[in-house]
């Protein structure tokens, strides 16, 4: 029996929870919009009732993807079992009639309740450990485990303390700025104390743009920890060296961490301890999938990724260090947004900045690869201002990653900034490329007029050309107009009032 098959249908008790259930998912039916901000409250596991944890599933799997979600396209995408179990298809409207203005708070609500139920069920957990197992030790653990587990590496006690809001009143208050890594020409990448990211395809380049800050941030004395859960010291190490790393810094400021079990969370707590201890400005946590896979974390299941940003990411990014996640994209860019491969919870759990590496010419030995890193999301709102527009693409362009490898031993490495040129496709507005598109038609069908006026023993009317010459008439008729413009091509009367069109110059005449 799954927890769907479990759990209670509307109506079967009209207690609190289900009161706040509908609020929320009600919300997020009718405004898509505001589904994103309630995910970073709450997640799937907090939904306990099929109807709601069924249509919440649904909206988490079609927002991101960008496919409707009316009422019709929900029914008609839920699977006939699960539609009829809940209901039926007025189930929709049923929810639909909950919306509120109040979602944000109804969400908090739901999540409290969901914390008081955690730390319920693990009080009585160690209870019984004690008074069935006399297991006091095992008791102790579970205790001390509650506060990660549950409420998150901060206190409840400091959590709910008043926050002193004088520095913001009396104008002292300076924003977070991105101080960590850093492009050619200074503008740091990453915030300090937030959970940061680069996703992107598969030999995008999303470890040498990691590797690139952390020989920054090493040779400004700072220490870094890189956790790699994809490749082996080999390999990381050697791009290193490879791009201008010098092995006694390497040696006692870059920290390798190749985890191949899982770990405890007091591993992970001595782990962020030794972080916190070093000062390190810079956390990298690469191959998010290989990650979460090793902690037995379900990698398209949105609570397990909230759970994974808790237990990882947030624990690190609490010691101060700019925490940066390494992660894969779906392949279809057309159906790819701004998320990493899996689910919303990824680009939720970031709280500076995420970037989407977006490929532009592959890296290897002896050619320049190159990237773009554009920016996705960023919570400070302090990266965009370095940032150019991305033209016809919605997020902006930050950076380029550029990696020349000269040979095996040797590669020159640069995160330039932006520099729009006229001629850049991807930087393109769609009217832009539309324009550069029929341009480019005419060009082509100019060249084709010229080589058929060259290979005809004599002058061809408009007809003769249009016979002659492949492509949109109307394109080839524009293109003719041009040459003729432009003296390339000699226009004389023919018989019947027809044009007749030869080259300039004996044959030489170019448009």
């Amino acid at each position: 029996m799954t927890e769907h098959d479990s759990a209670p249908q509307w109506g079967a008790q009209d207690d609190e929870r289900i009161g706040l259930e509908r609020a929320v998912v009600g919300t997020a039916l009718l405004n898509p919009q505001q589904f994103a901000d309630l995910a970073e409250i709450i997640h799937p596991g907090m939904l306990r009732h099929a109807p709601a944890r069924l249509v919440w599933d649904l909206l988490a799997q079609r927002i991101p993807a960008g496919l409707p979600t009316d009422y019709v396209a929900l029914q008609m995408e839920m699977p006939e079992a699960d539609l009829k179990r809940i209901g039926g298809p007025p189930v929709f409207a049923t929810l639909g009639q909950h919306s509120v203005g109040a979602a944000h708070w109804h969400a908090e609500q739901l999540q409290q309740m969901h914390v008081r139920e955690q730390v319920a069920a693990q009080l009585r957990g160690a209870l019984a450990r004690v008074e069935r197992d006399k297991d006091v030790e095992g008791a102790l653990s579970v205790v001390s485990d509650l506060e990660t587990h549950v409420s998150g590496p901060a206190t409840a006690q400091a959590d709910w303390e008043d926050v002193d809001l004088g520095p913001v009143l009396d104008g002292t208050h300076k924003p977070l700025t991105p101080t960590v890594g850093a492009r050619d020409d200074g503008i740091g990448l990453f915030y300090p104390g937030r959970v940061n990211g680069i996703q992107g395809e598969s030999e995008a380049g999303k470890t040498w743009a990691a590797l690139i800050c952390c020989l920054v941030e090493i040779n400004r004395g700072n220490h870094v920890f890189y956790i790699d859960f994809e490749d082996s010291e080999d390999g990381v190490i050697g791009r290193l060296l490879l791009i201008g790393g010098v092995p006694e810094t390497i040696r006692a400021r870059f920290h390798y961490i190749r985890p191949g079990s899982t770990p405890t969370p007091n591993v992970l707590r001595t782990v962020a301890r030794r972080v916190e201890e070093y000062e390190a400005t810079l956390v990298v946590i690469d191959g998010v999938t290989e990650a979460m896979t090793l902690l037995g974390l379900e990698l398209k299941e949105n609570s397990e990724i909230a759970t994974f940003g808790r237990m990882l990411l947030r624990l690190f990014a609490d010691t101060g260090a700019a925490v940066v996640s390494l992660d894969h994209v779906v392949k279809s860019s057309e159906s790819r947004g701004r998320y990493a491969l899996g689910g919303v919870h990824k680009l939720n759990a970031v709280n500076g900045v995420q970037y989407m590496l977006e490929a532009v010419r592959p890296f290897g030995v002896g050619t320049e690869g190159r990237s773009r890193l554009r920016v996705a999301k960023d919570r400070p709102a302090q990266v965009r201002k370095n940032s150019l527009p991305g033209g016809k693409n919605p997020l902006h362009w930050f950076a380029d990653l550029v990696v020349k490898a000269e040979s095996d031993d040797f590669a020159e490495a640069h995160l330039y900034a932006p520099f729009q040129q006229a001629d850049d496709p991807t930087e393109m507005t769609a009217e832009e490329e539309k324009e550069a598109k029929a341009e480019a038609e005419i060009t082509e069908a100019k060249g084709k007029i010229l080589a058929a006026l060259e290979s005809t023993s004599g002058p061809l009317t408009t007809n003769g050309i249009l016979d002659r010459v492949t492509g949109r008439k109307v394109v080839v008729r524009a293109a003719l107009a041009r040459l003729v413009d432009s003296s390339a091509v000699l226009t004389e009367q023919g018989p019947r009032a027809s044009v007749l069109h030869s080259l300039a110059s004996n044959g030489d005449g170019k448009p």
